[in-house]
């Protein structure tokens, strides 16, 4: 096998590929992939040609991103974006593979104007910044949304700078690109320093490509990488090395949290927040919606986010509240009727038949709650209940809302229209596991360590809830239990 280096890849220079693209000099390479500058024979222009090749580093992910990439591309008509001119199959020198022909920009990248020794002014990071996002509001505005997934200098181009202007903004590498029609994949890219916390799990949003915004900010602020400033709990640590104005800071501190929830959605909300006080954009966390990830299909489960406030909705037969003295309570009410009919009956002496009937009854209560999961079930249908026309409870409300660093849960009952508040509590853990196989159950518990709230479903229904939940109050959710052989 061909061993890779930059010595082989010179192989290529001044080689015509397709018959129409004279390669002129390698511009990079990473695993899997080489980038050179070429020009197109047919009308002289420069080109970009990105070559993809079965070489002994290559994976077939690599495979797949690099056709969402031409596939991507070819779908986007932005003067800021470059334009896909080819796609085809190759056979050199170094092996078989694919090409991806797209428009040169002639313009240097911000880390090129960095190490160049070029520092920016506070106006000329707001303009890079509001460039910036109105390029990823045209991709993130797309139907599917396109998910750029490596947002950093090097793929920021910048031209045309001048004392009046940033320049020109262009956004570049569309290799690790992500649309809503492939949000199922796991395959974790993008370049550490610039990319968020969830992304390492394989999950990306729109507010994803905004932390990568907030980072290149401060890599032009700083002119260091993020990666090596110090960090506090996840946060990158960087306004002592700048004179950024208060408000500015905070805006970079908000697109870099590394909680999804508190970051803003969307790159309207980020434009908006960027041109307002600081005032009016805290006004705003408390209506934003947060976009969540895909509830699994058949789960009649749903939840509701804003910045300070999630509401989870759940079917009577999936949730259940254990309470103190609950078992007590319910087995006095399965033996008072016995009870209390065996001392009626003695008193008058007519005792047989109506205490058989009284412990029958009871008997069926008692049995009928055994061979549930628990009585906590049956408490919240039981409660629930209207004798006058049958009617039970159809849905229960789980409320969760920030409170002084705090997060409060309520639980409510919704039954004919009405929300009875039962239970509310300050929210202390989040744990789920395998209860009986398929079932699993996820718990809530609380600072009174004798309450819990606990939803069961599927597995993927759980583990959807448990990381839906774990992002929005902050709680590290223990881990799953193995299902025993």
């Amino acid at each position: 096998m061909v061993k890779f280096d930059r010595g082989t890849d010179r192989q290529l220079v001044n080689q015509i590929l397709h018959d129409r693209y004279h390669i002129q000099w390698l511009l990079g390479r990473k695993p899997g992939r080489r980038t050179f500058m070429a020009i197109d024979i047919d009308d002289q222009l420069p080109v970009v040609i990105k070559l993809m090749l079965f070489s002994p580093d290559f994976t077939w992910d690599d495979l797949k991103l690099f056709e969402r990439e031409a596939e991507t591309l070819k779908s986007l008509h932005h003067p800021a974006i470059p334009k896909y001119l080819d796609f085809f199959e190759v056979e050199t020198a170094l092996g078989k593979g694919f090409a991806l022909v797209q428009s040169y920009i002639e313009a240097r990248s911000l880390q090129e104007w960095v190490q160049a020794g070029c520092t920016f002014s506070e106006d000329e990071l707001k303009g890079i910044a509001k460039e910036l996002l109105n390029i990823l509001a045209y991709l993130h505005n797309r139907q599917p949304s396109v998910i750029h997934r490596d947002i950093k200098p090097s793929n920021v181009l910048l031209r045309n700078r001048s004392g009046n202007s940033c320049g020109q903004v262009y956004l570049v590498d569309f290799g690790s690109v992500q649309t809503a029609a492939h949000g199922g994949t796991v395959t974790v890219v993008g370049t550490y320093g610039y990319m968020p916390p969830e992304q390492f799990g394989g999950r990306s949003l729109p507010a994803s490509d905004l932390y990568g915004v907030g980072a290149t900010l401060i890599y032009l602020a700083t002119g260091q990488h993020p990666a090596d400033l110090p960090q506090k709990d996840l946060h990158v640590e960087f306004k002592q090395l700048t004179t950024l104005s208060q408000s500015l800071t905070d805006w970079i501190e908000w697109l870099t949290d590394p909680s999804l929830v508190r970051r803003p959605a969307s790159t309207k909300d980020a434009l908006q927040a960027l041109l307002k006080p600081r005032q009016q954009r805290n006004a705003q966390l408390t209506t934003q919606s947060i976009l969540l990830g895909t509830r699994p299909l058949y789960s009649y489960i749903s939840l509701k986010a804003t910045q300070t406030t999630l509401e989870l909705k759940i079917p009577s037969n999936q949730i259940q509240y254990i309470f103190p003295g609950m078992y007590n309570l319910y087995m006095w009410g399965c033996l008072l009727p016995m009870v209390m009919t065996f001392v009626l009956m003695v008193a008058i002496q007519f005792w047989v038949i109506p205490f058989v009937i009284a412990c029958f009854i009871g008997c069926r209560i008692y049995f009928s709650g055994l061979s549930r999961s628990t009585p906590g079930h049956i408490f919240l249908t039981a409660i629930s209940s209207d004798n006058a026309n049958g009617n039970r409870l159809r849905c229960a409300d789980v409320t969760f809302h920030r409170d002084s660093g705090s997060v409060i849960s309520t639980l409510s009952l919704i039954q004919n229209s009405r929300s009875v508040d039962i239970f509310q509590g300050k929210l202390k853990g989040i744990s789920a596991g395998l209860e009986t196989m398929p079932r699993y159950r996820l718990n809530l518990s609380f600072q009174d360590a004798s309450d819990t709230i606990a939803v069961t479903g599927n597995r993927h229904e759980i583990q959807w809830l448990c990381d839906e939940l774990s992002e929005w109050t902050g709680l590290q959710a223990q881990h799953w239990e193995a299902p025993s052989a």
